[in-house]
């Protein structure tokens, strides 16, 4: 009886190895990935408006906050608004260059070219993630 609980633990362990991924879970996987993101990005674009907003109109900055350095903090603002912009245009040339249509790969090579794209969105991810936080800081001292 041992002996047969191990043949079929061998066997299932076998089968279950020689599983191939579908790369239609892989491309799933990636576009849920990439909705998550996408839902990041508005407040990303809020928060480049609100910098923007502020660096046109400085006059107000500084009669709202009297004794802030509008020199100094303008090349703040433009530096958080530079870093904002970066980050959705990595977005964006993500979005561009990804291509769902794997016509004429095996399943294999789309499986890999899906994880690899996976990885992408995932530091892109990161990036929105650290610059939504960055900008978010530092838009809460002129909050009242």
């Amino acid at each position: 009886m041992k002996r047969f609980l191990f043949i079929l633990a061998v066997a299932a362990g076998a089968i279950g190895c020689t599983q191939t991924v579908n790369y239609k879970t892989e491309r799933d996987e990636v576009m849920k990935f990439h909705d998550v993101v996408m839902e990041d990005q508005g407040v990303l674009v809020d928060n480049q408006m609100k910098l923007d907003s502020m660096l046109r109109d400085m006059p107000a900055v500084k009669q709202k906050f009297p004794a802030l350095d509008t020199a100094k903090e303008r090349v703040v603002m433009k530096i958080a608004l530079e870093s904002l912009t970066h980050a959705e245009g990595l977005m964006n040339d993500w979005m561009h260059k990804f291509e769902p249509d794997v016509t004429g790969k095996s399943n294999e090579a789309a499986v890999a070219y899906f994880k690899a794209e996976r990885k992408k969105i995932a530091k892109i991810d990161s990036l929105y993630k650290g610059q939504i936080k960055a900008s978010n800081l530092y838009l809460s001292k002129f909050r009242r």
